[in-house]
């Protein structure tokens, strides 16, 4: 009898609706129906809600049934801005966000509060982050009911998972939240709502969303599931953005980075697939020196990958054969991508002092991400040497 190569469990994703290349207008009807939502209330950013803007048009797309806008959401979701929106979605009948992670993550934990009568930032420690053991001590927690219809803007796929980020201001730290029902019910996908987002933020949430398919591809633990997801998102994403970045009002093209961002993320969710490297020193080089997660993954995946070229060499070579370039190392295809698409191939090109560098390995090295990378990776001078290549 043949010898069983890959053995593990699988889960289904996150259970929701998604509307591709429908517009706008017709699919929010549709989601407001299905729905039935009332007295709906859209949260957004403050760059989408100037006069004419993306925030004016799905307003007049809800008609009778919109009921008021919350804008000005923060970055990384801080603590204060979810308990703001929590006040704001008392009484609503449903919810709408327009724009990436930021905003998705503070209506989600936002209508976590709602349902747990939260009205104080301290009080969101009666909720419990992922990575902290449920001792009982909390109290049971109950899952949002409120309506939640997502428009995405950037490829951040915030919309397709079930975790919300959010910042503690007295760490300051960001922590992730679980619950089941935490996503949006529907996800709407019009490459149309994406013309106003600015190309650096695309373009990086892009790139973030490509290390998610490859390092999900790459995983020493995947599964049928995350294999079939994960492949066809890194060949729409890598394609893609690439005929994005020469032809901006490419809506198919567009409409194909949406796709992959969707896929991508979808690999993870199966039955808790591991990340790399890329991902685990990405988050110390966030915490430590501000760096954002798209930037991270720009610079990163390509020297990880060829770091790793030498266990799992012929599982990348699977994504270079995709794309039609099966001559090609992946890591080098993944960092001309970057090039191409205008973004920071080096540390040092994204302003991080190599004198970072230390504290930045100090950190990644008790990253489960970094634990989990194909190529062990047992010591921090391990770790200082793939950044210093990288700076």
């Amino acid at each position: 009898m043949a010898q069983l190569r890959e053995i593990g469990w699988s889960a289904a994703p996150p259970q929701q609706s998604v509307a591709f290349g429908i517009p706008m207008a017709e699919a929010l009807a549709e989601a407001v129906r299905r729905l039935s939502m009332d007295r709906v209330v859209v949260v957004t950013a403050n760059s989408l809600a100037r006069p004419g803007g993306l925030a004016e048009k799905v307003a007049a797309a809800l008609g009778p049934k919109f009921h008021s806008m919350v804008s000005g959401i923060r970055p990384h979701s801080p603590r204060a801005e979810v308990i703001r929106v929590a006040e704001a979605l008392k009484g609503a009948g449903g919810v709408v966000t327009i724009g990436g992670g930021s905003v998705c993550d503070t209506v989600k934990a936002a209508r976590l509060c709602v349902a747990n009568a939260i009205e104080e930032a301290d009080d969101i420690d009666r909720l419990r982050p992922y990575n902290r053991v449920d001792d009982g001590s909390y109290g049971p927690v109950k899952s949002p009911t409120l309506p939640f219809v997502a428009i995405a803007t950037a490829l951040s796929a915030s919309e397709f998972t079930s975790g919300a980020g959010i910042t503690d201001e007295r760490g300051p730290v960001k922590r992730v939240y679980v619950y089941p029902q935490l996503g949006p019910d529907i996800v709407i996908l019009d490459p149309e709502m994406t013309v106003q987002t600015p190309p650096s933020l695309w373009f990086s949430t892009g790139m973030r969303a490509v290390d998610h398919a490859v390092e999900t591809w790459c995983s020493i633990n995947p599964n049928p599931l995350s294999d079939a997801y994960s492949l066809r998102a890194a060949q729409l994403l890598i394609v893609s953005l690439k005929q994005v970045f020469d032809d901006p009002n490419d809506m198919n093209a567009r409409l194909d980075c949406m796709k992959g961002s969707w896929l991508s993320i979808l690999g993870p969710a199966s039955g808790g697939v591991k990340a790399g490297a890329s991902h685990g020193i990405g988050h110390a080089l966030g915490g430590t020196a501000g760096m954002s997660h798209g930037d991270t993954s720009c610079v990163m995946l390509p020297h990880v990958l060829r770091f790793n070229e030498e266990v799992n060499g012929a599982r990348q070579a699977v994504i270079a054969a995709m794309i039609g370039e099966p001559s090609r190392r992946l890591g080098d295809i993944v960092g001309d991508l970057v090039a191409h698409l205008g973004l920071p191939g080096r540390l040092r090109d994204a302003d991080i002092s190599r004198d970072v560098l230390p504290a930045v390995a100090d950190a990644a090295i008790h990253d489960s991400y970094v634990a989990a990378n194909p190529r062990s990776i047992s010591s921090v001078s391990e770790v200082r040497r793939i950044l210093e290549d990288a700076w």
